[in-house]
């Protein structure tokens, strides 16, 4: 098995949705018993909607069950021209014999008239609705080509004794047609979706208030025809199997490492497959640090591919808004109530109110009062943006104290850098100040600090190979960070950092040292 990042996950590769695989058979089960059923699945981007859609089509399609897979977001900006390519869609699952693909020919009409007159299936259909097949790559893109493609499923599954299943994603772009004063097709839609025996249909869309809009506002034409079905990240049991059971034989990813992933990650397995893949280019065994590298590598880098993927959403979401932006980056480093957000922002009640609203697919508005970022792993990538980013991987994966003292270089105008465990010696932590690099050791007790002599040699020995400046930072349970000099250390039968090697000023110092 393998990471699946760039195309939908189908049949071995496809982990978890047992409900709503269930559900998704329901409705085709009581199609085929006569009853038509219009389902809307909720889900945020990347979270599985394609993938679950194409394997319950790869696992109920038969002979005499047809699935059709269309997204909206595959003719943009949205025209009236998206229904020639709905009808091309439907063509191709109905019409199995084709000569070549409706989709691939809908722009060449000769070369789409010439796959359908090749179709045994084809000509089972009554007259007029040849007639009107053949001349669907030429005709004009307007109402009556809208009102052609929606009927042309029912018309199809009637004439062939077929039932179809039809699946619509990013369903709430089509509104953009109403609302740009060209023929409205959601009125269209019901009309004629009632009136289909044959026909179920499931919507779907990545804008959660859009697609809500559309199916539960009374203004809506739609409005109580759809049953609602909710598309969630992962389990941890199942997010931890998918990383786990993909991985490349020879290059097994512990539980503890996949579980890890989960925590910071959260549940979506399009960024659980980035970060598996990204994990299993390295060489194993896989640990802490590994698992530091691989998020690194994706998620905190400009490069990363979770990276420029959040780039491209941030950009979505914000636009040219700077206060969206503030309202996010505010966000970023936890729940706060509006008012807090407000503070953080330095806006009136009012304009927060409205920023808040404008990022309801985003944001969410949790039980007790404060707002909150939806995807974990997005206000992760915000916080590494922001002035103390630098310490965010850190602050993920190390240990209690190792966060501790990398939040606290941070504030201090300190940059991390990353380096693994075989090049960073008996430091746990490399930071920068300009051109000025320190090694940070961690110990996770209060002063007095004692060393063995060959922890203490194995210390000097490191920081002269690699020239950094070293430093010891001692984390009291009560989280409490002193910095100590070695240079002050008292020499004995064991060496010991006492309240006397304490440094006021790390910068301060550190530039004294240079001097």
């Amino acid at each position: 098995m393998t990471y699946r990042t760039a195309r939908p996950a189908e049949g071995g590769q496809f982990h978890d949705r047992v409900e709503a695989l269930a559900r998704l058979e329901r409705v085709s089960r009581s199609l085929v018993r006569g009853e038509s059923k219009w389902l809307v699945l909720f889900g945020h981007r990347k979270i599985g909607k394609t993938s679950l859609l194409r394997e319950a089509a790869r696992r109920l399609e038969t002979a005499r069950l047809r699935f059709v897979l269309f997204d909206v977001f595959e003719t943009m900006p949205v025209s009236l021209d998206v229904f020639r390519r709905f009808a091309a869609h439907v063509l191709d699952a109905c019409l199995v014999d084709l000569g070549a693909s409706a989709r691939a020919n809908c722009d060449r009409p000769t070369d789409l008239r010439a796959a359908l007159m090749a179709s045994k299936s084809f000509a089972r259909l009554p007259t007029r609705l040849r007639t009107e097949l053949l001349e669907l790559g030429d005709r004009p893109a307007d109402a009556a080509l809208a009102r052609f493609a929606l009927d042309l499923p029912e018309q199809l599954a009637q004439a062939l004794g077929l039932h179809v299943v039809v699946t619509i994603d990013e369903f709430q772009e089509l509104a953009v047609l109403g609302s740009a004063r060209k023929a409205d097709p959601l009125p269209l839609m019901r009309s004629l979706w009632q009136k289909h025996a044959r026909v179920a249909y499931v919507v779907s869309g990545s804008s959660r208030s859009m697609l809500t809009e559309l199916v539960s506002s009374e203004r809506s034409p739609f409005f109580q025809h759809f049953d609602p079905m909710e598309l969630g990240p992962f389990e941890e049991k199942d997010a931890i199997a998918l990383v786990t059971e993909a991985a490349p034989k020879g290059r097994a990813v512990p539980v503890a490492i996949a579980r890890r992933a989960y925590e910071i990650l959260s549940g979506s397995p399009f960024y659980l497959s980035l970060f598996g893949d990204a994990l299993t280019t390295l060489d194993p065994p896989y640990d802490d640090d590994a698992l530091e590298a691989a998020l690194r590598e994706v998620l905190f880098s400009p490069t990363g591919r979770l990276s420029l993927y959040f780039d491209a959403e941030h950009q979505r979401i914000v636009g040219r808004s700077a206060g969206l932006a503030a309202v996010l980056d505010a966000l970023a480093e936890g729940p706060l109530r509006a008012s807090d957000v407000g503070t953080r922002i330095r806006a009136d009640s009012g304009t927060t109110v409205r920023s808040l609203e404008r990022l309801r697919d985003t944001v969410e508005k949790q039980a007790d009062g404060r707002y909150a970022i939806v995807d974990r792993a997005y206000a992760a990538w915000l916080r590494w943006r922001g002035p103390r980013g630098t310490a965010v991987p850190m602050s993920l994966v190390g240990d209690e104290a190792e966060r501790l003292v990398a939040e606290t270089l941070a504030s201090l105008g300190f940059d991390l850098v990353y380096q693994s465990r075989a090049s960073r010696g008996t430091f746990d932590l490399l930071a920068m100040r300009g051109r000025l690099p320190l090694g940070v050791q961690v110990k996770r007790s209060p002063v007095p600090l004692r060393f063995t002599a060959n922890e203490w040699k194995r210390l000097q020995a490191d920081g002269k190979r690699f020239g950094w400046r070293a430093v010891v930072a001692s984390v009291s349970p009560e989280g409490d960070v002193v910095w100590l000099d070695p240079g002050e250390a008292k020499r004995g039968k064991e060496i010991r950092l006492t309240e006397t090697a304490a440094i006021e000023n790390l910068g301060v110092w550190l530039d004294s040292k240079k001097r």
